[in-house]
């Protein structure tokens, strides 16, 4: 079986190979959907993937980085079914990523938290708060978060 990591994040599926590497779907490092059309478009990047790889769609599993919204991740699930080997939930990943990058006192994330996928993510007295982007909080992006991915 040939494992891909993927991303879900609101506009696009940012797609990895097994070592981590962007796996580049029509020449782009992403996925654009609609999310009203979530489900079909999960289904073309699956095919596309598989005819990139000249694999056949049941040879493919994926590793999939949740998004914040359920509704996204629940048709993802539903139309990858079985394909998916593991999920990771957001949120632990966001904690590791806000822990391990707090201890560079340089970037400021204790003060300004973290913004991943459009929305800014810190710590209030232990729990993660989930707020709107902010300007002021350091940004990352899918792959920088695939390093906290056990």
């Amino acid at each position: 079986m040939t494992k891909f990591y993927l991303a879900v994040c609101k506009n696009k599926f940012y797609v990895y190979d097994e070592a981590r590497k962007p796996f580049h779907v029509e020449g782009e490092p992403f996925f654009a959907y609609n999310v009203n059309k979530i489900r079909a478009a999960v289904a073309k990047l699956w095919e596309q993937i598989a005819d990139e790889q000249n694999l056949d769609k049941n040879e493919i599993n994926f590793l999939i980085v949740s998004n914040s919204d359920n509704v996204r991740n629940e048709s993802l699930s539903k139309e990858l079914g079985t394909a998916i080997v593991k999920t990771y939930a957001l949120d632990e990943l966001i904690r590791s990523a806000l822990t391990e990058l707090a201890k560079n006192p340089k970037l400021h994330i204790n003060e300004f938290g973290l913004n991943y996928d459009g929305e800014c993510y810190h710590f209030d007295n232990g729990l993660l708060i989930h707020d709107d982007f902010s300007l002021l909080a350091l940004s990352i992006e899918p792959s920088e978060l695939l390093k906290f991915v056990g």
